[in-house]
């Protein structure tokens, strides 16, 4: 355990395992217990194009008329709920969570449905609320009005709301910035720092039996052979990909296809099922790397195609590939041919 951990991040894996539950207690004892915490916060969620109502009192666990439960909500000195907060560490983002939620909040005036997430997930986390946001059943657009180190914002096009995502990291050097360093709530702050740093950096969760049952190999066959029946069955045989002088490669962290796109031929692509990417950044064990000798314009790219990352381990970008749920095989695929038919083009014109 690094030395800088605090006593809450070694007592709580041993004592629970709703981890987020805890971190999300924590901070609603902070914002209730410190005036200039809720401050900080309030200065945080607002800016000179968006004059949200100050929160007062925040309350965890409420749970609303649908079912839904956010992790935690914020009232102004009216009592509206102006604040939704879904708090993540690494449980998954389930659908409804963003596109859903943000219509608990009060109808009339400013509100914001704010997430907040480990620095490792914070790209993926948000390309995943732009998508469930964008295809929706209300089907809204976001359009984003600021990004800068740990912290995105986009305003909901028609509505006075606002959807932010936030790194635990920043919200909390935010709050710490507002107390003095020796107030007893600065204490409090540093020992929720210590929890989400431990859970972003070294957490281990534990074991449960229904992670070694056949399903989990299963699905990991199952996803290998989706790569193949996408690049070969659909890419190739269509035309619109080529594997020549190619060849599928087992790797350190899964499995993969080196192919490239027959309208974009400089571009080296590879297709794969990632390990390591789907543990540490979370949502999704899909992945479409591009090869680090790119000429593509990042900037450029990220207009067409929003969840773009700088890439790992000798590739220049990499873009998650999202799976459809709950539906049959054939929408799977058709759904993921459609994205990368949506990537190729973009690369093309980029």
């Amino acid at each position: 355990m690094p030395e800088e951990a605090t006593l809450l991040a070694y007592l709580v894996p041993r004592l629970t395992s709703r981890r987020e539950d805890t971190a999300t207690d924590g901070l609603a004892f902070i914002l209730n217990k410190s005036t200039a915490c809720r401050d900080a916060l309030n200065l945080l969620l607002r800016d000179e194009h968006f004059a949200l109502a100050p929160i007062v009192r925040v309350q965890t666990q409420v749970t609303y008329e649908d079912g839904s439960r956010p992790d935690l909500a914020g009232y102004d000195e009216t009592g509206a709920k102006r604040v939704l907060v879904e708090a993540k560490f690494w449980a998954t983002l389930l659908e409804g969570q963003a596109s859903g939620y943000y219509g608990q909040l009060e109808e009339v005036g400013p509100g914001v449905l704010l997430f907040i997430a480990p620095d490792a997930r914070f790209e993926v986390l948000w390309a995943e609320i732009r998508r469930q946001m964008e295809s929706g059943e209300d089907g809204v657009r976001i359009e984003l009005v600021e990004s800068t180190k740990g912290i995105r914002k986009a305003r909901i096009v028609g509505l006075d709301k606002r959807v932010i995502l936030v790194t635990w990291s920043r919200l909390l050097a935010h709050l710490a910035a507002a107390v003095p360093h020796d107030a007893p709530v600065a204490s409090d702050i540093q020992q929720l720092n210590g929890l989400a740093r431990r859970e972003d950096d070294e957490a281990f969760q534990p074991i449960e039996s229904q992670e070694f049952a056949p399903s989990v190999p299963r699905r990991i066959r199952w996803l290998n052979r989706l790569v193949d029946a996408v690049v070969d069955g659909r890419g190739v045989e269509q035309g619109w990909m080529t594997t020549t002088g190619l060849r599928a490669t087992p790797q350190r962290h899964g499995y993969g296809r080196y192919f490239r796109f027959t309208d974009v031929p400089g571009e080296l692509l590879f297709l794969c099922v990632n390990i390591r990417l789907w543990s540490t950044h979370g949502d999704t064990p899909l992945w479409l790397r591009i090869g680090w000798k790119t000429t593509v314009n990042i900037d450029k790219l990220r207009e067409r195609v929003p969840t773009v990352a700088e890439g790992e381990d000798g590739w220049a970008y990499e873009i998650p590939i999202y799976l459809k749920t709950g539906v049959e095989y054939e929408d799977v695929l058709d759904d993921f041919v459609c994205q990368l038919h949506g990537i190729a083009e973009a690369l093309a014109h980029v």
